[in-house]
């Protein structure tokens, strides 16, 4: 059975109490989460749509920006990559969008704006930490993890991934018909300084070893 997968915008109306539906648009079947880009004075407004390796920025008011994920080097082609956590910090001079692949890579999202259009969406390598189930940053320079199932780290920035040697990707690569694949290796931390580790509260209790070429 074929269905289509569906982004909706609605609208509240405060003076009438009632929502409007307002815009909808097709987006990948694998779409998996989505992520608020600040609107009005604080940015472009619209959403970015996580699916299987890419990220897809969406607005009403313009064009789709589509972005690919870099992706480590030893993962299969026909594997997919998701992403699992993201973090939005925003200050008067700085704005950008941290996001955590399945596999406990960081990336940095940026998004060019000229006017009040998005014209390009950016997507580099940070640094790599143990998988997430959240990623919380805060205005002081830290980022807080708070991890899957490894002890809960605080690191403090020490760069935001504006290094050049950083593998990054760009909407203007899928423009432009070029599906070149960029490649990543996990490597100690560059971007990130860890200062403290938070034992976690939910350890492993339990562990069976089997062996997978018996049968029955």
């Amino acid at each position: 059975m074929l269905y289509e997968k569906l982004l909706v915008f609605y609208e509240l109306d405060l003076g009438l109490n009632h929502v409007v539906r307002k815009w909808s648009d097709a987006v990948d079947p694998t779409a998996n989460k989505l992520i608020t880009v600040p609107g009005g004075s604080d940015g472009p407004g619209g959403v970015i749509v996580c699916s299987e390796n890419f990220l897809v920025y969406k607005s009403p008011a313009q064009a789709e920006r589509r972005c690919a994920l870099p992706r480590r080097k030893d993962l299969p082609n026909d594997h997919g990559l998701l992403i699992t956590a993201a973090a939005v910090h925003r200050q008067k001079d700085l704005f950008f969008i941290l996001v955590q692949s399945e596999f406990g890579d960081l990336y940095k999202v940026t998004l060019e704006v000229e006017g009040e259009l998005v014209s390009e969406l950016k997507v580099r390598y940070l640094d790599s930490v143990p998988p997430c189930n959240a990623l919380c940053i805060l205005k002081s320079g830290f980022l807080f993890c708070a991890s899957e199932f490894a002890n809960h780290g605080f690191y403090q920035f020490q760069g935001v991934g504006e290094d050049d040697s950083s593998p990054a990707c760009s909407s203007k690569q899928f423009e432009a018909d070029d599906l070149t694949v960029v490649e990543i290796e996990p490597r100690p931390l560059q971007n990130l300084l860890q200062v403290d580790d938070i034992a976690s509260l939910s350890p492993i209790v339990d562990a069976k070893l089997i062996d997978p070429h018996k049968t029955g």
